[in-house]
């Protein structure tokens, strides 16, 4: 039986094939249950401890939200689905499961929403969580309508605007899928702050709270990268984020034993 909580048949050789992907993906994963790790922490504060290997798919609440937002999902549940090992899939189907409600298990409902919390630009996600062993179960996707309704509400560049809706998309499923704020007290000033977060090439993780860490762009003067990605929007990066997802797939086993 889920609990919801807001947040924040195959060929034999393919079988065999996309073991092998996820054993080699998970390799690197620690021996033991783990909840937090380098620019990644687990949702445990709504109870979800692990990501569950079966398939999990993306359905919208109604056919507005499936037009505007169906083609945001789309990059990161394959990459979950290759990177991570769980399959991902974004689908055509309307389910008017109310939101005060869990969704069918791994079913994630997204919804096209005027300021679902009350405030301007903010989004949610509201996931459930498997009772039995602390899996992410599914569960809803608010997104704030005013990041496609208000022209340039991030950022006055097309690129970089629509880079933060794919980024906003982005961060709203790992919720979802299990992941939680990463933010820490980088420079030890006994005050954890939005944006604070570790980074890599002055990227930091997608689940930084604001998402990806940066309230606005901010373009480096220097010929190093920019602060603000716009070569790889909307994917969970490589180095903080898809390391914690894998850990969780791992410690759905784990927990077991």
């Amino acid at each position: 039986m889920p609990t919801p909580k807001p947040a924040r048949t195959r060929p034999i050789a393919l079988l065999v094939g996309l073991l092998g992907t996820v054993l080699a993906l998970t390799a690197a994963t620690l021996p033991t249950p783990t909840y937090t790790g380098l620019g990644w922490k687990a949702l445990t504060s709504n109870g979800i401890y692990s990501l569950s290997p079966d398939p999990y798919e993306v359905v919208f609440a109604d056919a507005t939200a499936r037009s505007k937002l169906s083609k945001y999902f789309v990059l990161p549940a394959a990459q979950v689905t290759r990177s991570v090992g769980v399959r991902v899939t974004v689908t055509t189907t309307l389910d008017t499961t109310p939101l005060g409600t869990c969704p069918p298990r791994h079913r994630i409902i997204v919804h096209y929403l005027h300021q679902p919390m009350g405030q301007p630009g903010m989004s949610q996600a509201r996931p459930c969580y498997a009772t039995g062993n602390g899996s992410a179960w599914g569960g809803h996707v608010l997104m704030d309508s005013e990041y496609w309704t208000t022209a340039a509400w991030f950022s006055t560049d097309p690129t970089v605007n629509e880079a933060r809706r794919k980024d906003a998309v982005t961060h709203e499923l790992g919720h979802i899928l299990g992941l939680d704020h990463p933010n820490t007290d980088v420079d030890r000033d006994g005050t954890v702050e939005a944006g604070e977060c570790v980074a890599k090439d002055w990227l930091k993780p997608i689940m930084c709270s604001p998402n990806r860490g940066v309230p606005l762009p901010t373009v480096k003067t220097t010929s190093g990268p920019v602060a603000y990605n716009v070569t790889e929007p909307g994917k969970f990066s490589k180095d903080f984020d898809l390391p914690g997802l894998r850990q969780l797939l791992a410690n759905y086993t784990l927990r077991q034993g």
